[in-house]
């Protein structure tokens, strides 16, 4: 998965797919990754988020969903 690989540019790339699958199973995978101290992995997984589903909706609109 995308965080046992060690190189950054291929966990965002690696993200960014599973993001852009749109599938309702990455999910986890996505939240997780918004919480990650790499600001480019949050990034993608925010973009991956916004599936605009029941679910994905609250997470995005959470002020915690973005690491200060």
């Amino acid at each position: 998965m995308v965080g046992r690989e060690a190189d950054q540019g291929l966990r965002c790339w690696l993200l960014e797919l599973i993001g852009d699958a749109r599938s309702p199973r990455a999910f986890a995978l996505l939240v997780e990754e918004l919480h990650s101290r790499d600001e480019s992995l949050r990034d993608w997984a925010e973009r991956g988020l916004r599936l605009d589903t029941k679910e994905s909706r609250p997470v995005l609109a959470s002020p915690r969903s973005r690491r200060d």
